[in-house]
């Protein structure tokens, strides 16, 4: 049975003794937790110091305990200027053996000092079940405003294993997470900052491994190439002056819509207009989107609500899905307001780029969709049906029974009864 909840080393201390002489220090905790492995993680765990007293000098006295257990071991503990920690290891009166950190620093007026703790943890992951992991840590900030320190910042952050071949899907996690990506497009880390933290500081993820189908696409391509390189060469240049519009066949694990959808946003100027029911597989649709806002371009999507589509005849009855409901959540958190509206009735999977470009496919915006089915795709780079294919959308996104994708509306019984209420107003009206 693997350990079911990792802690801040802040947690794991069991006692903090000793006494702060003045009010007048600052601290700003950063916590870094790296997975070497699914069995195995570090963490570092830095606290910094500052004397914000501008006119006399104060001391810092403190002493740290931390439990020594089966899964953990403290690797080092160092701190900057050199000199004024010290670590030792006792016996407690409950049995229990610790390693006691003793810091004693006089601080001059604006002079910082830094104190750093490195621990080795196996097992630190819960099994959750269907090959999915959970991670979760608790901070706690009251323990330095006890000792009459003034708490400025909690920074946390999980970093992924470094496995070009493998990748993490995050199936949910808590607020106020920023998600920083590497090459082929693999999760490197999450990262959570919490400024003048409350007491207690919370964070939660879970995810699943999966293989890197982009890496494999790229084995697979670079051996192709290294076989007909020239003959690929000559037909794609050939190819790509005389077509404008081309069937995109995607066979199981190609990922040749998801290809061609990349390449439409990327040559964005202006707009880009999405509409799909099922979007679950979002990690590359808001990696792709987000860097066009600080360019100034525009998107908008249509998808379904959170709730599963079936026929309800009350609003208790409404079940949400839960795979949409984290896809709505995550646009909320990172699309500006406005750029997604909710409709039941939505059916097409259409991407319209600049009133120039436009894919209609057969795939949802979702793993099976882009991976795992047989689906197809016509792409048209062509103004007059780019334009035809924005009317559709504008229909869609202004009719009576679309709704705006806001805190409400996420919720999947706030958002059957608006529905349910304007269609019955609609139907009325007729």
């Amino acid at each position: 049975m693997k350990v079911r909840t990792v802690m801040i080393l802040i947690l794991c201390i069991l006692s903090i003794m000793g006494t702060v002489n003045a009010q007048n220090i600052s601290v700003n905790a950063e916590i870094e937790y790296r997975m070497k492995s699914l069995d195995l993680m570090e963490d570092k765990f830095y606290l910094r110091f500052k004397n914000i007293n501008e006119q006399q000098i104060e001391t810092l006295n403190f002493i740290i305990t931390i439990p020594k257990t089966s899964n953990t071991r403290v690797l080092e503990v160092n701190d900057l200027p050199e000199g004024y920690v010290r670590v030792t290891e006792l016996k407690g009166e409950d049995g229990f053996e610790y390693y006691v950190v003793k810091v004693s620093k006089q601080l001059t007026p604006f002079e910082e000092y830094q104190l750093q703790i490195k621990r080795e943890i196996a097992n630190p992951l819960e099994i959750i079940g269907n090959g999915a992991y959970a991670f979760r840590t608790f901070e706690f900030p009251r323990y330095f405003r006890e000792q009459n320190l003034h708490v400025e910042k909690i920074s946390i952050k999980l970093i992924f294993p470094d496995n070009i071949m493998k990748n993490y899907n995050i199936v949910s996690t808590s607020a106020n997470t920023k998600f920083v990506y590497k090459t082929f497009n693999r999760i490197d880390s999450l990262e959570w900052e919490y400024i003048n933290p409350p007491d207690q500081v919370s964070v939660f993820v879970s995810f699943t491994e999966v293989w890197n189908f982009y890496m494999l696409n790229i084995i697979g391509a670079a051996l192709t190439l290294v076989a007909f390189a020239g003959l690929f060469y000559y037909n794609f240049r050939l190819e790509r002056s005389l077509k404008k519009h081309e069937v995109i066949k995607n066979p199981p694990w190609s990922g040749d819509l998801l290809a061609k959808m990349k390449e439409m946003i990327q040559r964005a100027e202006k707009e880009i207009l999405i509409t799909s029911p099922h979007i679950y597989y979002t990690d590359w649709l808001t990696a792709e989107l987000q860097p066009l806002m600080n360019r100034g371009i525009k998107f908008r999507i249509i998808t379904w609500p959170s709730y599963k589509r079936e026929m309800y005849k009350s609003v208790d009855e409404v079940q949400e899905d839960k795979k949409q409901y984290f896809t709505l959540k995550r646009f909320l958190e990172m699309f500006p307001p406005g750029s997604v509206r909710l409709n039941d009735n939505i059916h097409a999977k259409m991407i319209v780029v600049d009133e120039r470009e436009v894919l209609i496919t057969t795939a949802n915006l979702s793993q099976t969709g882009l991976y795992e089915n047989y689906e197809v795709g016509v792409y048209a780079d062509n103004s007059d049906l780019a334009k035809q294919a924005k009317e559709f959308f504008e229909t869609v996104w202004n009719s009576e029974d679309t709704i705006e994708l806001d805190l409400e509306t996420l919720n999947a019984k706030v958002a059957w009864a608006l529905i349910m209420d304007l269609k019955s107003k609609k139907e009325e009206g007729e």
